[in-house]
């Protein structure tokens, strides 16, 4: 960026004039490089840069001439307003991911031409964007580059050609990540071993393109004190299950378990099925110390079913000594889990098993789903035969599978005996 606001303060006002190939005649282009303090070739980057971000303009003038003069960005960033300077911050880089290694191919048309760099510096920051808990190493994103440049696997031609280029001009990545390192967008590893990492800058400025083309990436606290249920409940689409657990166990000793659950279950009552799985799973996680929560969400229609499986469980835990946590539960508890379950599971003409296998685990405590397709079975609600049909056909676990079958199976026998059971006509007492 310094290097940026020297190079249009060096064109003036004025500007200065340029090629027909928009570029800076080689009298002026080596006057800069020295005043920069970069090679002469180096400087072609930062042109690009500059003229790709809008740092700079073109300005035609009649007779055919043109000249580059300091641009709308190059303006806002000498306002030095935060939202105007991290925008500008944002297109420039951008640039240096749409256009460093458009540049370096350009360079040398000759060893290039069998490569495809185009778009390569895209690729590469949204996955690290994808990346950016579990990190991507030195290693895997030159891997990423080869792959998009050459292809995967390449052909022999092309892998000729990806030796040549690296034997004359060092690996891509790295030209492309020492670009990203020099605007303070990527930390560097020493080895091939060591993780690339986004900087806080780069990380804001992808969410903020992504949320412009429609993508909704939620923010979370930096704190745990500020972060609230929902927020909690979003980390669950972004980070490993390992990693919501450390930050779910954080979360609930900031708070207390009694204060946990019940905004984690407040959460899920005015959720959609997903969220209020998830929001669940993670207040069943907290143990004895959500049980007065849980007691409250008996009140709750859309926990009911919910809260009765987590009194169950938890009362299994306890000295036979206890008084039980809840009565027996009615099967039509459950109507609000089999519509949820229903809602997530049948809503692909082609159903993935792996996802219908982790939905349920967040509705059903491993060890407890014959008891609940026991009881899912005995339930009036209409949906639940179709629940335990998807989920003995798709199901991966063989086990689970077969028992979700054999309630389908129960659930519609138990339907077909309701519907031909005869209706019962009350008779009044003699004298009454």
């Amino acid at each position: 960026m310094t290097r940026l606001e020297t190079l249009a303060a060096w064109l003036g006002p004025r500007g200065r004039l340029v090629s027909q190939a928009d570029e800076l005649p080689d009298e002026a282009a080596a006057e800069a490089a020295s005043l920069l303090g970069v090679r002469a070739e180096y400087l072609s980057y930062l042109w690009e840069y500059a003229l790709t971000a809008g740092w700079f303009e073109l300005d035609d003038e009649p007779g055919g001439r043109t000249r580059a003069v300091p641009g709308a960005a190059e303006r806002r960033w000498a306002e030095g307003a935060d939202s105007g300077t991290l925008h500008v911050w944002a297109a420039v880089f951008a640039s240096v991911l749409a256009a460093a290694l458009d540049v370096a191919a350009a360079r040398d048309p000759g060893c290039s031409r069998k490569l495809n760099f185009q778009g390569q510096g895209v690729t590469a920051a949204v996955m690290l964007f994808l990346a950016r808990r579990a990190g991507l190493s030195l290693a895997e994103v030159k891997e990423l580059v080869m792959d998009g440049a050459a292809g995967a696997p390449p052909s022999a031609r092309a892998r000729r050609a990806w030796d040549a280029w690296v034997r004359k001009h060092g690996d891509p990545a790295s030209l492309l990540l020492g670009e990203l390192a020099a605007l303070r967008a990527v930390t560097v590893p020493d080895s091939d071993a060591g993780l690339v990492g986004l900087t806080p800058l780069a990380l804001w400025a992808l969410r903020e393109q992504f949320r412009l083309d429609g993508i909704q990436i939620p923010r979370v606290p930096a704190s745990p004190q500020q972060m609230t249920a929902g927020d909690l409940v979003a980390l669950a689409d972004a980070v490993s299950e390992t990693e919501l657990r450390s930050e779910s166990a954080t979360w609930v000793a900031r708070r207390g378990a009694g204060r946990a659950a019940r905004e984690l279950l407040s959460w899920a009552a005015v959720s959609g099925p997903r969220t209020r799985l998830v929001a669940v799973n993670l207040a069943r996680g907290i143990g004895i110390g959500a049980q007065r929560a849980w007691r409250d969400a008996m009140q709750r229609p859309e926990l009911r079913g919910y809260a009765r499986i987590a009194l169950s469980v938890l009362a299994s835990e306890l000295p036979e000594s206890t008084l039980p946590l809840v009565l027996d539960p009615d099967p039509d508890d459950l109507t609000w889990v089999a519509t949820d379950l229903l809602a997530l599971a049948c809503g692909d003409d082609a159903p993935d098993p792996a996802e219908i296998a982790a939905q349920f685990r967040e509705a059903v405590p491993q060890g407890q789903e014959s008891w609940i397709f026991d009881l899912m079975s005995r339930s009036s609600h209409p949906d639940v035969v179709q629940v335990l049909t998807v989920l003995g056909r798709y199901h991966p676990d063989r086990r689970v599978a077969r028992n979700a079958r054999r309630a389908a199976q129960a659930a519609a026998r138990s339907r077909t005996a309701r519907r031909s059971a005869p209706e019962r006509i009350p008779v009044r007492s003699a004298g009454r």
